[in-house]
């Protein structure tokens, strides 16, 4: 019996304590993964020094160079330049200035050179101008006052120092503007000349072109329309009406060149208001051609001024007309 009871607090030890080989219990917390902390992509990886400029591995967008989203669109808007007055080629109407008139003599006293000198000086125009357009002939015309439509017309050719010098036997022609004279920003209907630095482009007529005549000649026909329908996609350019290629008509507003066999016996277009710059408002039908008298918007020398002038007349040489002299108030 004594034995039983020395026995009895180790059989009931073994019993509540479980086998005698199990693992102890775990006294210290589970072991977690680790834990890879990414640096945020918003902050930077370094504190900047203060009054230190902050560097950075890609250069800030330019003006030049906009930032571009991984699609390709631009996020960043353009340079926005002040909005500037529409002026097509030639137009001198923002720098001409006819007070500068005042510091030369009346066109009456002046020689070729100081007249040329002068009305460029008006129109705010410099050699340097006709140089930029490759101008190696030049025919001045310069509305005289008091009515402003009767012309003195210098046709200039450039020698071999690059200087303008009057071309033999077309210095000082008569000649005539529109009949309400010359206008910077001309509009349609004015009865005015354009004034400004113009192209001089193809000769046309309906006699026979001058002899020796180097411009490229376009004759009149019977079906041959000068277009001023200003809802046409043709405003402003000749078209032959029986023309298989014209996609579409226009109305009775045109020059039916043939009705116009004396002031358009011979006739060189002036590049004023053409497509694909140009604005209805402006007009059409502007050309050299001969005349007696003031014009609808046109410039007229004589018809025997005219024909010398076509023969003078080289493409190569870049030929240009500048409108200016006297603008009659309206």
């Amino acid at each position: 019996m004594k034995r039983l009871l020395l026995l009895l607090p180790l059989l009931l030890c073994l019993w509540g304590c479980g086998p005698l080989d199990a693992d102890p219990p775990r006294t210290e917390p589970p072991v977690s993964p680790p834990v890879f902390e990414m640096p945020s992509p918003e902050l930077p990886q370094t504190l900047p020094v203060p009054g230190a400029p902050e560097e950075s591995e890609t250069p800030s967008p330019s003006l030049t160079e906009p930032e571009s989203s991984p699609s390709g669109q631009e996020t960043v808007p353009p340079l926005e330049l002040p909005e500037q007055p529409a002026r097509l080629a030639g137009d001198t109407t923002p720098s001409w200035n006819p007070a500068r008139a005042e510091a030369f003599p009346a066109d009456a006293a002046c020689d070729p050179a100081l007249l040329l000198e002068k009305w460029l000086a008006v129109e705010g125009l410099t050699a340097a101008d006709l140089e930029a357009r490759g101008c190696g002939q030049l025919i001045l015309t310069a509305a005289q006052a008091p009515e402003g439509v009767e012309t003195v017309t210098v046709c200039y050719e450039r020698d071999e120092s690059g200087a303008f010098v009057p071309a033999e036997g077309l210095s000082r022609l008569a000649g005539y503007v529109g009949r309400n004279g010359i206008k910077h920003d001309r509009k349609r209907d004015s009865f005015t000349s354009p004034a400004g630095l113009w192209a001089l482009g193809y000769a046309f007529g309906n006699e026979a072109p001058p002899e020796g005549l180097k411009l490229p000649w376009r004759q009149v026909t019977p079906n041959s329309d000068w277009v001023c329908d200003s809802d046409s996609v043709y405003f402003n350019t000749w078209q032959e009406r029986d023309d298989p290629a014209l996609t579409e008509s226009w109305s009775d507003d045109v020059e039916h060149l043939e009705n116009y066999p004396t002031q358009y016996a011979w006739a060189c277009v002036i590049e004023f208001n053409l497509p694909p710059e140009a604005v209805p408002a402006r007009g059409c039908a502007i050309f050299l051609h001969c005349s007696e008298g003031g014009t609808a918007g046109c410039v007229g020398l004589r018809r025997a001024d005219m024909y010398a002038v076509l023969q003078w007349l080289d493409p190569e040489k870049q030929p240009y007309i500048l409108i200016t002299g006297t603008e009659k108030d309206m």
